[in-house]
């Protein structure tokens, strides 16, 4: 089984400030994570980053960071909240 996660991370100049790039830098590493759930699970995780300059509407300082997960918008994001639901939208798959 293959399952895709589409991310996408905003780079404009308030989403870089409030920590955009600790969540790419934290993304960089999710191959250990990918290849665990591929011997675990038999399912395989692709995992295609993208940045943006603003996603959504423009002038989202107070929002910033932004993400997007497979289409969804997430507006003070951080490390943590971004693998959860990568983690989340698998599970998914698993049950």
């Amino acid at each position: 089984m293959e399952k895709v996660v589409e991310v996408s991370i905003c780079v404009c100049n308030e989403c870089v400030m409030n920590g955009a790039m600790d969540i790419m830098e934290s993304l960089e590493k999710f191959g250990e994570l990918a290849e665990e759930i591929k011997e675990r699970y038999d399912m395989k995780i692709v995992l295609t980053l993208t940045t943006e300059k603003c996603i959504g509407k423009c002038k989202h300082g107070e929002h910033s960071p932004r993400v997007s997960i497979n289409g969804h918008i997430f507006d003070h994001a951080d490390s943590q909240t971004v693998m959860e639901e990568i983690i989340h939208s698998m599970s998914k798959e698993l049950n």
